[in-house]
């Protein structure tokens, strides 16, 4: 019989809110489990070492999957978004991060997992999105919040990626100061029903042609990109997830990209692909 659970997600390490939402949608791709309810996103300071803010979020799930499967899942779900968990990263940063908050079976605790997660109540980051996809636990859990102090405000994207194609114009709001996470964020659209989901990685330049590089070799492998997952980046390298459906059908892409700053330095991404088969990846 199928239940609530609540998984929360983090990311402070490449294009974090599409990370978030590529977790969300492998999540979602996987038999057994349905994503009911994804919480705002909220922007919060790290513990541990310094580091880059995270972005953090909820998921409410329906599965019948027992907690440690459950677990296995998520972790597999961390690797495919390119985390690579090292008893040495316990405090440091991560491209994804993703826990078992609480089960509405109730209780569970072994070597590898204890449910509700033990530093639940002192970690408004997991609370407040917790609680905002599951308000049945507010009269349980909001003691705890209003305790903590600090109320944490949703996260707003404050830059614009402009899209055009040979179907019409997108406009999508992204992150401010993240050229990253603007370029994860234009390419993407739903996945063809009955498809299984694929993923190919790549080590890319850290510039706009670099990205377009590699999105024109995926589509003439007959790749249809549907997700794009920057899990690094530095100023060499970006480490990039592609994930999508083989088609099998090689295509000629003409893909343009270009960033500009602004002085309070936000980002405007421009993405342009069209294919010599008329059908557009959005």
């Amino acid at each position: 019989m199928s239940r609530v659970v609540i998984v929360g997600a983090g990311s402070n390490l490449g294009a974090r809110e599409a990370s978030i939402a590529a977790a969300r949608d492998l999540l979602a791709a996987r038999e057994g489990i349905a994503v009911r309810a994804v919480s705002p996103l909220y922007e919060t300071e790290p513990l541990g070492p310094p580091q880059p803010p995270y972005l953090n979020a909820a998921y409410r799930l329906e599965t019948a999957l027992p907690a440690p499967a459950l677990l296995q899942v998520l972790l597999r779900t961390e690797r495919r978004l390119g985390r690579r968990r090292t008893p040495s990263e316990r405090w440091g940063p991560r491209s994804i991060d993703l826990d078992l908050l609480w089960d509405e079976r109730g209780p569970h605790e072994s070597p590898e997992l204890r449910v509700p997660h033990p530093e639940l109540e002192n970690r408004g980051f997991a609370l407040r999105p917790l609680l905002d996809v599951a308000p049945e636990l507010r009269d349980l859990l909001e003691p705890a919040l209003r305790r903590l102090g600090s109320p944490l405000a949703p996260w707003t994207r404050s830059a614009m990626v402009r899209m055009s194609a040979s179907g019409g114009d997108l406009e999508v709001n992204v992150e401010a100061g993240s050229a990253a996470d603007a370029l994860a964020l234009s390419v993407q659209h739903p996945r063809p029903p009955g498809r299984p989901w694929a993923t190919r990685h790549a080590v890319v330049e850290p510039t706009p042609e670099g990205f377009a590089a590699a999105v024109r070799a995926l589509c003439r492998a007959g790749f249809s990109i549907h997700r794009t997952t920057i899990a690094h980046c530095s100023e060499s390298q970006w480490t990039t997830a592609f994930h999508g459906i083989d088609l099998g059908l090689p295509t000629d892409a003409d893909v343009r990209l270009w960033t500009t700053s602004s002085p309070n330095r936000s980002v405007q991404a421009r993405f342009s692909l069209s294919l010599s088969h008329g059908r557009v990846f959005f």
